[in-house]
């Protein structure tokens, strides 16, 4: 899993086996590992949700049909917006890069296949 985390917005991008794994009922965690560090958890639940039950802990919950909705392999992720609409999270499949990086900062994770289109939805000029 991977973690964008900004001042109004979390974005987590999960891999094909961390998506099986929540299919499984099994939660996916990532916790940063130096002194006073964080995690996230995304997990299945009955509704989608997000929560921060202790200092650096943040759960994410998705749904049943959420997790259905993710599933789909046209789908690219799951949008959310917190009930006074100044936080946003989301959950995105991880895609490859579309771009060159630079060699030390090469990435060698399992992604999804991209889906029809993504490529143009996604090229900045």
């Amino acid at each position: 899993m991977k973690v964008r985390w900004m001042e109004s917005s979390l974005r987590l991008r999960i891999t094909p086996s961390e998506l099986a794994a929540l299919e499984q009922g099994e939660p996916t965690t990532l916790a940063a590992t130096f002194p006073g560090g964080w995690s996230v958890t995304l997990q299945l639940g009955e509704g989608s949700g997000l929560e921060a039950p202790a200092t650096g802990t943040v759960v994410l919950t998705l749904s049943p049909d959420s997790l259905a909705t993710l599933r789909q392999p046209e789908t690219e992720g799951v949008y959310f917006t917190s009930a006074n609409q100044s936080f946003t999270y989301f959950v995105e499949k991880d895609f490859p890069c579309l771009h060159p990086r630079p060699e030390p900062v090469q990435e060698q994770s399992e992604t999804f296949p991209a889906p029809d289109g993504f490529a143009e939805r996604h090229r900045t000029a």
